[in-house]
């Protein structure tokens, strides 16, 4: 019985010293003075990393069905974005989304002012809008360690509305395409 308990106590200081191992590799700093990640290819062991404003921007495909394009663009305000967020194929009547979007310190982005249209485009190509909702409020997130992008509609059911987007190049143009 002594035995037992012996091996157990020394597996456990075994379990309890590599614990404090992998937080001090991953605690360690690199030459330049940044975290170096630590115990690479353990998910959720790296260092915290944010993303800049800046890496925001460009063009965000939705990753479950491909249907949703999400546009990030600086605005003519400093330290916003205008956000839209549309079906990727261009529809005859299809919803879009809104907002203009400031960078926040935790690295996120969030919006309380946007607009949720039903937009119908005519064979003449104008555009009507009719508003759905205004004053909406989300927040956008980059994930380093899935790679993706969340968006978040705290409007609409916001445990049901959340959508992961990967970065993807610019849709083609009408003109493009021909």
């Amino acid at each position: 019985m002594k035995k037992i308990i012996v091996t157990c106590l020394l597996l456990l200081s075994f379990f309890i010293c590599a614990a404090g191992f992998a937080a001090d590799v991953n605690a360690e700093e690199s030459a330049n003075g940044k975290p170096s990640g630590g115990m690479i290819g353990l998910k959720g062991k790296k260092s915290y990393e944010m993303i800049n404003p800046e890496g925001y921007e460009g063009y965000w495909l939705e990753k479950a069905e491909g249907k949703l394009i999400l546009s990030v663009t600086p605005s003519e305000e400093d330290g916003w974005y205008e956000v839209t967020i549309a079906r990727k194929d261009k529809l005859p009547k299809m919803d879009v989304y809104l907002m203009k979007a400031h960078y926040q310190k935790d690295g996120s982005m969030y919006y309380e002012n946007g607009l949720f249209v039903s937009r119908k485009i005519n064979k003449n190509g104008t555009v009507k809008d009719k508003v759905k909702y205004r004053n909406g409020s989300g927040l956008l997130y980059y994930s380093f360690d899935e790679n993706v992008l969340y968006w978040t509609d705290y409007t609409k059911k916001p445990q049901e509305n959340v959508k992961l987007f990967i970065r993807t190049a610019a849709p083609e143009s009408e003109e493009e395409k021909e």
